[in-house]
């Protein structure tokens, strides 16, 4: 292989099913994906980083049908939702594909037929038990009692049909030398024996096609139009049409590392290789199964009521915090366990205590000794050349990215964060009086902050960013120490992490993390509370009928995008007519109590912009989708908790009778100005 080869680097997340909306499983196969392709970015390494989404098979065609649509609506509806989250998680991704993508469609045929041609795809009849949500055929002693699928825990059927299948148990043995001549393939460690362990077994031959009887939605046989290809077949060949489709094949492949959930493991592991020497293909050198989550110590799920939405965490207290306290907390590779007491305490301590402090210490004492800009270094003394040899991290910090340990490299910096903490107590520069000792004290301690932007530039680019910007530094991407350039003016001081802190709400009787300024001094002051601390959504009015025991209310059902449309008293009968109000789209403050109004249950509040005197209001108004949360000022008001109706009304809401501002910044839904009906100046309520 030629050194050209050796410097590119193809890394995929698995293409996302396209069933359901995303969630923190997608977020942190993303997360993590885009760190390792950044890094390698960043030492120089060509690299292309490919995810995108599995958008045929029969759990789509099932929950399309239950929600009443047909298989290609459904999957453009749920897309946007896995773009947005990418999105917000700062994902660097190269390339998106789609299985429905014309040219997936035709290279998955062509390794169809070419794995026919070579004798491995056959016509037959199969019975068994089958999952639906796992598009998978089990034995019984691989299920758990009462034959219920051990990964989704709902009962398989009893499946028979006449379909093609792959001959699976001829590659038994290829697969065991496989798994031998390159140990790296199962990774990690942890999980390979399982893997070993199911192949010793013995394998099926395994059916790779539905009638389109029972199942349409599909890419079709090339060598037979009554039937479609099973989904892992057309699933798992996305890693190479994506290549394909980019014209760079020869360039990228064998992939470098394919990073999964430990539930796909099995096809990823056996059937993607045996596909592939199937059609005479290369193997990737590495396929990665990370764990799952918990919360708290129990299982994530709706009836707990503990499903973390990590656009909502992400997008309220910072992408860049989450991202690392997702790869910190545990091993990658393990279940870990996501609390709210872990994630402040990281927050706090680690990002912070440790780095937030010593990158504001050293920016506020270069404007303290030097009026803001790096002075000429002097000599190093002995205790100078014993801290910067504690800085030599690179070869590890590299070893434990490439090898997914994202938790130990991130200790590796750390410890060397840790240390500069150290040297500034140890050499003390408060109290240093001799001015050039001073300076070389400074430099030492400025051109160590650039080292560190530098490493912590994969898993948190915006924070890295900022670092460089407050001193006037460029992204060189070099990981070894260099004295920083004299004479560089410094710009303005930037705290680059917030304090965040748990409180115990005694309203929901949960515990919620609420931020905290980095320089709030006054702790036994009143907290206030802010947009962050609301729910306001969009939503449309899909019938309103008059109040049954009020002149001057209506009862309305508003669409907010939830399960059920919300019931919402709304003292409006005065300023507008019944049939004003249908169909309106209308801004809803979701996150109150519910309350009874004349004995009619209530469970929000319609807002208006209403003038001093009372005597004229108009109703606050969006073209944005339902259910979309408003933003300003970078924040999103999506607060689960609840919020008082009169600290809402102390808050500082008002309209110029064209936009919608609070505390003086403009509020938006979709990037798109809200709209006052009515044109009506004045306060929100």
């Amino acid at each position: 292989m030629n050194k050209k080869k050796l410097n590119n680097f193809y890394i995929t997340t698995p293409i996302y099913y396209l069933s359901g909306k995303p969630h923190l499983g997608h977020a942190y196969t993303s997360i993590a994906c885009d760190i390792l392709a950044r890094w390698n970015r960043n030492i120089g390494k060509n690299v292309f980083f490919q995810t995108g989404t599995d958008e045929h098979g029969q759990k789509v065609a099932k929950n399309a049908a239950i929600a009443k649509k047909n298989p290609k609506e459904f999957t453009e509806e749920l897309l946007p939702e896995f773009k947005k989250q990418l999105e917000i998680m700062n994902i660097s991704n190269d390339y998106f594909l789609r299985t429905t993508n014309e040219d997936h469609k035709k290279f998955v045929q062509e390794m169809l037929q070419k794995s026919y041609d070579n004798g491995d795809i056959y016509k037959g009849t199969y019975e068994g038990l089958y999952c639906i949500d796992c598009e998978q055929y089990y034995k019984e002693d691989e299920l758990l009692e009462n034959n219920v699928c051990p990964v989704h825990k709902k009962k398989v059927e009893n499946l028979k049909e006449e379909n093609y299948f792959f001959k699976l148990s001829k590659y038994q043995n290829k697969l065991l030398k496989l798994y031998e001549k390159n140990p790296e393939f199962l990774s990690p460690k942890s999980k390979a024996q399982e893997t070993l362990n199911r192949v010793k077994e013995g394998l099926m031959d395994i059916s790779i096609s539905r009638n389109k009887k029972t199942l349409s939605w599909g890419i079709e046989l090339p060598f037979d139009k009554e039937h479609v290809t099973y989904v892992w077949f057309d699933a798992l060949f996305n890693y190479i049409s994506g290549l394909k489709i980019n014209n760079n094949f020869k360039e990228f492949w064998p992939a470098n590392i394919h990073v999964i959930g430990k539930d796909i493991m099995w096809f990823h592991k056996v059937y993607w290789p045996a596909f592939l020497m199937s059609v005479d293909m290369k193997i990737p050198k590495k396929v990665f199964a990370h764990g799952w989550w918990t919360v708290n110590g129990e299982k994530m799920g709706k009836a707990l009521g503990n499903v973390i939405n990590p656009n909502q965490v992400a997008q309220k207290y910072g992408t860049d915090e989450f991202r690392y306290f997702l790869m910190s907390v545990g091993t990658f590779g393990d279940d870990l366990d996501f609390s709210e007491k872990l994630f402040s305490e990281k927050i706090n301590n680690e990002l912070n205590n440790d780095f937030g402090n010593l990158v504001s210490r050293v920016h506020t004492m270069t404007n303290k000794y030097f009026e803001g800009i790096t002075p000429e270094v002097g000599l190093f003394n002995d205790i100078d050349e014993k801290y910067l040899s504690k800085l030599n991290i690179y070869e590890k910090f590299n070893s434990e990215m490439q090898e997914l340990k994202f938790n130990t490299a991130i200790e590796t910096l750390w410890t060397a964060i840790r240390e500069t903490n150290a040297y500034i107590n140890e050499v003390a520069p408060w109290k240093e009086n001799n001015k050039e000792r001073l300076k070389t004290i400074i430099v030492i301690l400025i051109s160590s902050i650039k080292l560190f932007g530098e490493y912590i530039d994969c898993f948190m680019p915006e924070k890295a960013k900022k670092l460089r910007k407050q001193f006037n530094i460029k992204k060189e991407n070099k990981f070894v120490f260099e004295i920083i350039q004299s004479k560089i003016k410094l710009n303005e001081k930037e705290n680059l992490f917030e304090k965040i802190k748990i409180e115990k709400n005694n309203e929901d009787k949960s515990n919620q993390i609420n931020k905290n300024n980095n320089n709030q001094n006054n702790n036994n002051s009143e907290k206030k509370e802010g947009f962050e601390s609301l729910n306001l959504k969009v939503g449309k009015i899909i019938s309103i009928e008059n109040h049954p025991d009020s002149d001057k209310m209506y009862v309305e059902k508003i669409d907010l995008g939830e399960e059920e449309p919300r019931q919402i008293v709304s003292g409006l009968k005065s300023y507008y007519k019944l049939e004003e109000m249908k169909n309106k789209k209308v801004i809803v403050l979701c996150n109150l109590k519910a309350a009874k109004l004349r004995g009619v249950k209530s469970e929000g509040m319609v807002l208006v912009s209403e003038t001093k005197d009372e005597s004229q209001l108009g109703l606050l108004l969006s073209e944005a989708k339902i259910g979309t949360n408003l933003e300003s000022n970078g924040k999103i008001a999506n607060s689960e908790s609840r919020v008082k109706v009169e600290n809402f009304f102390k808050m500082d809401f008002k309209s110029d009778g064209e936009k919608v501002y609070f505390e003086n910044k403009e509020i938006t839904a979709e990037k798109k100005s809200l709209i006052i009906d009515r044109k009506i100046k004045g306060i929100i309520c």
